[in-house]
């Protein structure tokens, strides 16, 4: 028995269902400024060093980053978050709808990320609108038959005339069935996702948006998922592959305590054999209080899991919300001073990097 439900076109986040079971990488010195609506002194943030035999940019979503009932980027919630764990991020994550990447405002967001001190990834899944009309074809045989193109080339002039490194996650977990915007909900086949996102990588770099940093994110294997291979765009489509997977505890009724390697070990196998040549990150993690231990949880996944057997992982993005009132789970590092305590010693390690 596996969790299943529907999700709003512009969600914040992605829940899957579960067993759970290049750009350069050089670094540069980056300074994070403190958001005028806050009240909080400037942080003095641990420093990390690149680290030759295995470096991870650490990224963030944290809840209120972006407020969609408004409209509104705050920085400000991700520097306070910084604040709490002492160490700048690499890497601010957001979700945005699809129809907005087509509006010049787009820009402004990405500016204000950069300007914070941070390399923005941006998520965004497609449906149907007004400048991406349904034909009678299901959502990737229409985007890649060109019903789409159009909003496409807005997409790309914004992307171009933002002009520095971004990441963009489009379609993320499109692999299970959990989501509307996946192969199974649309009924395209995985031929159809691989022409569309191909099309949609085309009409980008044909509008000059070379900064445009393409990651394939699938969740990680379920027994109803289809498999990475029928899904991957080719190594000429995709610059990082990552994965998304989470502890559910024992929250939901379909699931158990799961550690670290239980949940991506599989995945992290399968996907890194598909695409061996790219950096891998996990866009999107984090485990429950409900069943186990959090604070070993973060300290075997830091402390031992990334640097010991997952080599192949240069980022780790967490995501950072309670979903207490949607699914009953809470993502929150602070959850409990424990947890907190326990992620803030091991995100220390200089193997995780604050910025590029």
């Amino acid at each position: 028995m596996f969790f299943s439900y529907q999700r709003s076109k512009i969600n914040t986040r992605s829940n899957a269902q579960v067993i759970q079971q290049q750009d350069s990488l050089g670094a540069k010195t980056m300074k994070i400024s403190t958001s005028p609506t806050t009240s909080q002194q400037p942080t003095a943030f641990v420093t990390s060093a690149p680290n030759p035999s295995h470096s991870v940019y650490l990224g963030m979503w944290t809840e209120g980053f972006w407020d969609e009932s408004s409209y509104t980027l705050h920085p400000e919630k991700l520097t306070q978050l910084q604040g709490l764990i002492g160490k700048k991020v690499a890497i601010a994550h957001y979700y945005r709808g699809w129809e907005n990447l087509g509006k010049p405002s787009i820009v402004t967001e990405l500016q204000t990320i950069r300007d914070n001190g941070w390399r923005p990834m941006l998520s965004s899944n497609p449906y149907f609108f007004a400048e991406c009309q349904q034909n009678g074809k299901n959502l990737y045989k229409t985007i890649a038959g060109g019903g789409c193109d159009s909003f496409l080339q807005k997409i790309g002039s914004n992307l171009k005339q933002y002009g520095k490194p971004l990441f963009l996650r489009f379609a993320w977990e499109m692999n299970i069935d959990s989501i509307d915007w996946s192969t199974q909900k649309t009924t395209s086949s995985p031929a159809d996702f691989v022409q569309a996102w191909r099309r949609f990588h085309d009409i980008i770099a044909s509008e000059g948006a070379t900064n445009v940093i393409w990651v394939w994110s699938p969740n990680v294997i379920t027994p109803t998922s289809i498999p990475y291979a029928s899904l991957y765009p080719g190594n000429s489509y995709v610059d990082w592959i990552g994965l998304d997977g989470y502890n559910w505890g024992k929250t939901q009724s379909w699931s158990n305590w799961q550690s670290f390697s239980q949940v991506f070990l599989q995945s992290y196998s399968s996907i890194t054999s598909l695409a061996p040549t790219k950096p891998l990150m996990i866009a999107e993690v984090n485990t429950t209080d409900v069943g186990g231990d959090k604070p070993v949880w973060y300290q075997d996944m830091l402390a031992t899991q990334i640097p010991n057997n997952f080599p192949k992982v240069k980022a780790v993005l967490f995501y950072n919300e309670t979903r207490m009132k949607q699914e009953n789970v809470n993502w929150l590092i602070n959850v409990t001073p424990a947890s907190l305590q326990s992620f803030m010693e091991n995100i220390q390690n200089p193997m995780y990097l604050s910025s590029f």
